[in-house]
């Protein structure tokens, strides 16, 4: 598939079945994640597969950190609530976590590397695409929060960029490609023109 293809293929899917990647397509999109612009070569990403039991025991630790959350509100959770956030990753067979491990730098600042890897999650995405899977990418309260972030290896200062659901589309069929609209979306900028000594522009116009 040629890159354009796959960027215009590429769309959010919902719910996604087996097979997951393979081992070596995972390999592959992994690369691409890795290849995402990286100012001062800093690689701030860490990639974190979830498949099989990982996965299910994951689920366990959003309930619990859902839970913990619900409490520091004065609430308490419903067992349907704790069983809909066991039951997140089980909407593909394989979850991708890519988060940015920001680290102080002069050259570099903090949205830089973030931005970094919100790149190389759009990366893994389109090489999902080109590879013939379907995908998802979510975020939501547990991508924020502090148990969550500490089970997947991560540092309170971290940012999980994104859950990126992984598997083959109901049926095999694709979406139909993006058709975006631009209207709104784009300028062409253009200098202000010099002003003269009396604050009139100098192509004839009067100051306002």
């Amino acid at each position: 598939m040629e890159t354009l293809t796959a960027i215009a293929a590429r769309r959010s899917a919902s719910r996604l079945g087996p097979p997951a990647p393979s081992p070596t397509d995972l390999r592959r999109i992994l690369e691409a994640a890795a290849s995402a612009p990286d100012h001062e070569h800093l690689r701030p990403w860490l990639f974190v597969v979830l498949a099989g039991e990982a996965k299910d025991a994951m689920g366990e630790v959003l309930a619990n950190a859902y839970a913990a959350r619900c409490r520091a509100r004065g609430q308490e959770p419903t067992e349907g609530q704790l069983a809909k956030e066991r039951g997140k990753l089980g909407r593909a067979p394989l979850v991708l976590v890519v988060a940015a491990r920001v680290r102080p730098h002069p050259k570099v600042p903090e949205p830089e590397q973030l931005a970094s890897a919100a790149a190389a999650a759009q990366n893994a995405l389109l090489a999902a695409t080109d590879l013939g899977y379907g995908s998802m990418w979510r975020t939501g309260d547990a991508a924020y929060d502090p148990e969550v972030k500490a089970a997947l290896g991560l540092r309170p200062e971290d940012a999980v960029v994104g859950f990126l659901y992984l598997g083959s589309l109901p049926g095999g069929r694709p979406p139909a490609p993006h058709r975006p609209e631009l209207d709104g979306l784009v300028t062409e900028w253009q200098p202000s023109p010099p002003m003269g000594p009396d604050g009139a522009d100098r192509a004839g116009g009067s100051p306002a």
